[in-house]
């Protein structure tokens, strides 16, 4: 927009020129009729875009999703009425979309004409290419004079926060999740807490509930009251175990080490919540979060929010983070480990859970592939062979530049 308005000047600027030149060849008062006549068509210009500005009454909001997945388009509509007494003509709404890449940051919308008294609705998108909470706007009007040489900007305060969540791939195959709690089949049977009921997860506080099922821990992050809920009904249990450690986060953009261990971390949550599993995650992302086990779509949702706002500021390694964790992984669980294959040191710990009933599902991340481009194929089959002799299990191994529901396919 600058440029063109650079332009129209500049064109002015020659019309003043050629007219001199022309009356220099000619006489003075054919370089004072066109010089006199620049000016007025000038000022005249100048006062429209002044009067407009002045008189103008616009009613401005903005629509928008408060969420959309990552890599996906960001749908917008921006609602504009004139509600002062004279139309205005050739007008330009500009909207701050911080979400998108960054050619595409300020989104022009050109309006030519709205009658008094009228609204229109714009549509426009972008695309998100980053998980992130962002704020978008602020919403700025550009008053142009009909020659476009002059504007005049009004500016409104209008923010809508969005979160771009992470991209969630489809898992269509998955380690079997065999621990849990299965009463009256005896299998892998184990208690949990409370009463004579079974754990389910957490709720919000009801008025009938008792004192000693708060939840503290839950009810300080919520910053609302939490209870634990329980129930007679069988089911599974896994736990989700990452750190997010600043000096392991190769890679660049969307394909660093920390981006693929949150897209996993939350296509495995879905994944797992989807069947009906009791999940409880536990990271580290430069402070310790632990997300209590619970079920369902609202909890799927609070997971969610969290990933989106992870960053790898953690300044300890995987080992550290599982010692910190060690004593709170419960019985009779599931334990799906993100990891990067240089961690190699925390899985003869967390082989000391088989004790308590615990079965390890390790996610492994192949860390020179995000730092350089080879053939992987033989490193591939190394590491399994390593793993599978020195461990027992085959892990499921990924690599910069996978596709990731086809690595889960072949699990």
């Amino acid at each position: 927009m600058i440029k063109e308005y650079l332009k129209k000047w500049i064109m002015i600027f020659i019309i003043a020129v050629l007219d001199l030149l022309i009356a220099a060849k000619t006489s003075l008062p054919f370089f004072y009729f066109f010089f006199w006549l620049l000016i007025w068509v000038v000022a005249i210009s100048f006062f429209w875009v002044f009067i407009e500005y002045f008189l103008a009454v616009f009613k401005v909001r903005r629509i928008v999703d408060s969420r959309v997945r990552e890599g996906d388009l960001l749908t917008l509509e921006a609602q504009i009425t004139n509600g002062g007494p004279l139309p205005i003509f050739n007008f330009i709404l500009e909207d701050g979309l911080s979400c998108a890449p960054l050619n595409d940051k300020k989104r022009l919308l050109v309006i030519d004409y709205l009658p008094s008294g009228v609204s229109r609705t714009i549509r426009y998108s972008c695309r998100c290419p980053q998980r992130g909470k962002y704020r978008i706007g602020p919403l700025v009007l550009y008053f142009f004079d009909p020659l476009g040489i002059f504007f005049l900007k009004r500016k409104y305060n209008i923010f809508s926060d969005i979160y771009v969540f992470p991209r969630i791939f489809k898992i269509r195959n998955f380690p079997v999740i065999s621990k849990g709690s299965f009463p009256w089949f005896g299998i892998e049977s184990g208690r949990v807490t409370g009463e004579d009921d079974e754990f389910y997860g957490i709720r919000e506080y009801r008025e009938s509930d008792p004192v000693k099922r708060i939840h503290w821990i839950s009810t300080a992050r919520k910053n609302r009251l939490m209870v634990k809920q329980f129930q007679h009904q069988a089911f599974y249990k896994a736990t989700i175990i990452f750190n997010l450690e600043s000096g392991k986060n190769y890679g660049q953009g969307t394909e660093r080490v920390a981006e693929y261990i949150i897209r996993i971390a939350a296509s495995v949550s879905k994944y797992l919540l989807d069947n009906n599993v009791a999940l409880e995650i536990f990271a580290n992302t430069g402070e310790l979060v632990h997300i209590p086990a619970n079920k369902g779509p609202e909890y799927l949702e609070d997971i969610l929010r969290f990933l989106t706002l992870a960053e790898a500021k953690s300044k300890v390694s995987l080992v550290e983070t599982f010692e910190e964790f060690y004593r709170h992984v419960p019985n009779d669980t599931t334990l799906v480990v993100i990891m990067l294959d240089k961690d190699w040191e925390v899985i003869s710990k967390i082989m000391s859970l088989e004790k308590r009933n615990v079965s390890l599902v390790p996610l492994i991340l192949i860390s020179s592939t995000f730092l350089y481009s080879f053939e992987k194929l033989e490193l591939l089959k190394d590491i399994k062979i390593k793993l599978t002799k020195s461990f027992n299990f085959t892990p499921l191994l990924i690599s910069r530049g996978d596709s990731l529901e086809e690595v889960f396919l072949k699990s």
